[in-house]
C-alpha cells in the first residue's frame, strides 16, 4: 500500500506539468495546428521562401482541414471560369437527365475561347458539362441551364444561395461563366469550393480529364482539350503523386487563376489556388513550385 501511494506520488511530480498530446480522429485538424507549435511549424515556415508570380494564394491539406500556406488568401478577387466549379455544383442539385439530347439555340452563345458547339446541333447534357469543366466553354454552362428549364437569373441565385450555405462570403456571382468581373472569391474560399466539388463523383470524373470526345445527335465526332496542363501531371516537379482534378481561369481583370488538386506518393491530399498570376506559364509554374516545396514538407 505504501510503495503504490510512493509511486503516485512521484508519478504525479514528474509528469503534472507535462502537456501530452490528444488524437482526435473527429476533428484531427487541432492535432496539425499543435505540429504548427512545433518542427512541423518550422518546415511550414519554407513554404514563405517561395517566389510566385501569383498575388493570392492558398493551399489546403484535405486531410487534416488545414492551410498550410496563404498570402493574401482573405482578398476577394475576381476568379473568372474557377466561377464554373460554382455552376457545377448547381448542376448537381438540379433535375438534369444527363443522357438527354439538347439543340444549341442561338441565345446560349457566349463568347470566350475556342467554338466547339455550333446553332442547331444536339449534344448530350453530360457533353455539355464535360465542355463546360474541360474546355470551360461558355456557351455550353448557358445551354445546361437552358436545358435544366430555369432561366439563367435564376441560376446565378442558386449559385449565389450556394455561396451562403458554404458560409462563403467573400464570394458572389454575377453570371454563371465566369465572364463577368464582378464573379468573386478568395483562394481560401475557392479551395473550399473546390473541396466540396470533390465530394461529387460526377464533377471529379470530368475535371481530372485533359482530353475528352464526344458525337453530336447526327454522328459528329468532336474532340476537346482541357485548360489545365498540369492535368497531365506535375511532370516538371519530381513529384510522384497524383493530380486529382483542377480548374483554370482567365479574364483581364483576374488574370490567371488555377485550382488544382493533387497528391503526393505518401497519399496526402491537397488543393492549391493562385489567383491572378502573371502569365498562362506562371500560373501552372507557381503551383508546381507549391506542390514541389509541399512535397519537400511533408516527407
Amino acid at each position: 500500500m505504501i510503495s503504490s501511494l510512493f509511486f503516485y506520488i512521484i508519478s504525479s511530480l514528474l509528469f503534472s506539468n507535462i502537456s501530452w498530446p490528444v488524437l482526435n480522429l473527429e476533428n484531427h485538424g487541432q492535432v496539425i495546428k499543435r505540429w504548427e507549435t512545433e518542427s512541423f511549424g518550422q518546415r511550414l515556415k519554407e513554404m514563405e521562401t517561395l517566389d510566385l508570380s501569383a498575388h493570392s494564394v492558398a493551399v489546403l491539406d484535405l486531410d487534416s482541414d488545414f492551410f498550410v500556406f496563404e498570402k493574401n488568401s482573405d482578398e476577394s478577387l475576381p476568379i473568372a471560369s474557377i466561377s464554373k466549379l460554382m455552376s457545377a455544383l448547381v448542376f448537381m442539385d438540379l433535375d438534369i437527365d444527363f443522357d438527354a439530347y439538347y439543340k444549341i439555340k442561338q441565345d446560349d452563345r457566349r463568347l470566350g475561347g475556342r467554338d466547339y458547339l455550333f446553332l442547331g446541333e444536339e449534344v448530350k447534357n453530360i457533353d455539355l458539362l464535360a465542355l463546360a469543366l474541360i474546355a470551360s466553354d461558355n456557351t455550353a454552362v448557358i445551354a445546361l441551364i437552358s436545358s435544366s428549364g430555369i432561366s439563367e437569373e435564376e441560376f446565378v441565385s442558386r449559385m449565389n444561395e450556394k455561396a451562403k450555405e458554404m458560409k462563403l462570403y467573400k464570394t458572389y456571382f454575377e453570371d454563371p461563366t465566369g465572364l463577368s468581373y464582378k464573379n468573386v472569391s478568395s483562394a481560401k474560399e475557392v479551395a473550399l469550393i473546390a473541396r466540396e466539388a470533390l465530394s461529387r463523383k460526377e464533377i471529379v470524373d470530368l475535371s481530372r480529364l485533359y482530353e475528352y470526345s464526344f458525337e453530336t445527335k447526327n454522328g459528329r465526332k468532336k474532340n476537346i482539350n482541357s485548360t489545365n496542363e498540369l492535368l497531365l501531371g506535375l511532370k516538371d516537379t519530381g513529384i510522384k503523386g497524383n493530380v486529382i482534378a483542377g480548374k483554370t481561369g482567365y479574364n483581364d481583370l483576374a488574370g490567371y487563376c488555377l485550382s488544382l488538386d493533387f497528391s503526393l506518393e505518401g497519399g496526402q491530399k491537397f488543393i492549391s489556388v493562385v489567383l491572378n498570376s502573371s502569365s498562362i506559364k506562371n500560373r501552372f509554374l507557381d503551383t508546381e513550385k507549391i506542390a514541389e516545396k509541399i512535397d519537400s514538407i511533408y516527407k
